[in-house]
């Protein structure tokens, strides 16, 4: 689980991805999928985790269930993992690009 955010999640600024920046707008589109992916995957091992806790851990049934949580939880992590290296293409790749003159104040 995601231990960085409140329950509430966060909210991202994200920088303008024209059509002039087919770089930045792919990367932001592949940050998009990855937290959408792990959003999915903490809501669903938050609810579990739920159920884990009061389950009885003396049942055969329990170890099954615990050793399938461990393993979304694992991959959970890894595209946790590999939203934050997106999101840092991604931030790399805005600082890079030019301004549109709107912005420029």
């Amino acid at each position: 689980m995601d231990t960085t955010t409140g329950r509430s999640g966060v909210g991202v600024a994200r920088p303008p991805a024209g059509p002039d920046n087919p770089e930045l707008r792919a990367a932001t589109a592949a940050l998009d999928s990855l937290e959408k992916s792990f959003s999915r995957a903490r809501a669903s091992l938050d609810s579990e985790a739920l159920s884990l806790r009061d389950a009885n851990r003396l049942d055969t049934a329990y170890i099954a269930k615990y050793a399938s949580f461990e393993h979304r939880r694992a991959a959970a992590v890894d595209v946790r993992t590999a939203r934050d290296r997106a999101r840092r293409v991604r931030d790399s790749l805005a600082a890079k690009a030019p301004r549109s003159p709107a912005a420029k104040h």
